[in-house]
């Protein structure tokens, strides 16, 4: 089965990040590129998996753009669809906490032409995080899984790896010996163990439903693209101008990605899944 050789090799993967990133960060540090650890041991993970997919794409039937959703007449209208969505129910939800005390206006830094600049750098990477998260997760692997095992069960198992993975972010050490791959592997996952990260996979699975509707619904990848680079572009970019408190942790979360754990990641997500009802019902009684 595609699905069981795709998740065997991510484990593959795994183990050979795991073994090469500690002389790749000795060899980067010999250059005189210094990077933490855990930065290059993603990087690393990442490299690999591109090239393996690219290399096995037809073994493991990942299919083509069409097949996935990419080519789509009338795209930049829906892309823009999207992006209103996800913008708007983001913004109302930062209202909310805002006014509920759990967001304060600042600057991040007082040089305006640098807030120029990261702000230009945090909106081209929410193109590029929403564009590939959403082809790898709800083009790539819900087409797969949904082939191997369902609809249904693959949009919840699809949804559910989406969830896990963003539930990790652990922090690491800088040293890296001969072990520091295996160690980094086992902090990687050591997250998805502790209760405490409970309520994010919650709002983080229920965020990808919406966008694996939107996929599914629309035919095509551009509306949850839209949404998902609007959550991206907000959260990265709304950082330079604001600042989000520590407490209290039901109105801002207590783990990360931020705010989607808690009351204000309710109403994000509960506007944008009523403004998404309202798009998709509009496109129905147009067609």
């Amino acid at each position: 089965m595609p699905t069981l050789r795709l998740l065997g090799g991510v484990l593959l993967l795994l183990g050979a990040t795991a073994i090469v990133s500690p002389p790749v960060a000795v060899g980067l540090e010999l250059l005189g590129w210094e990077n933490a650890f855990s930065r290059v041991y993603n990087r690393v993970f990442e490299i690999l998996l591109v090239a393996w997919l690219v290399a096995r794409r037809r073994q493991l039937g990942l299919g083509s753009g069409a097949s996935i959703g990419l080519r789509r007449a009338g795209w930049p209208r829906e892309l823009a669809s999207g992006f209103a969505i996800g913008a708007l129910g983001l913004s109302v939800a930062l209202a909310f906490c805002y006014l509920a005390g759990g967001l304060v206006l600042e600057l991040r830094y007082p040089e305006p032409a640098k807030i120029v600049w990261k702000t230009l750098q945090g909106l081209a990477a929410a193109v590029v995080v929403g564009s590939f998260e959403e082809i790898v997760f709800r083009g790539v692997l819900l087409r797969r899984l949904s082939l191997d095992l369902g609809p249904r069960l693959g949009v919840l198992l699809t949804t559910t790896l989406y969830a896990a993975v963003h539930l990790l972010h652990p922090r690491s050490a800088s040293a890296h010996d001969a072990l520091a791959g295996v160690r980094r592997t086992v902090e990687i996952l050591a997250p998805l163990a502790d209760p405490a990260n409970l309520p994010t996979f919650a709002g983080l699975f229920v965020f990808g439903m919406l966008l694996a509707v939107a996929r599914r619904r629309t035919g095509a990848l551009w509306t949850s693209v839209g949404i998902h680079a609007a959550w991206v572009a907000l959260f990265r970019v709304g950082r330079l101008y604001f600042r989000v408190r520590h407490r209290p942790a039901w109105l801002v979360g207590s783990a990360w990605p931020p705010l989607v754990g808690s009351a204000t990641g309710a109403v994000a997500l509960l506007v944008t899944g009523v403004l998404l009802a309202w798009l998709l019902s509009a496109r129905r009684a147009r067609a």
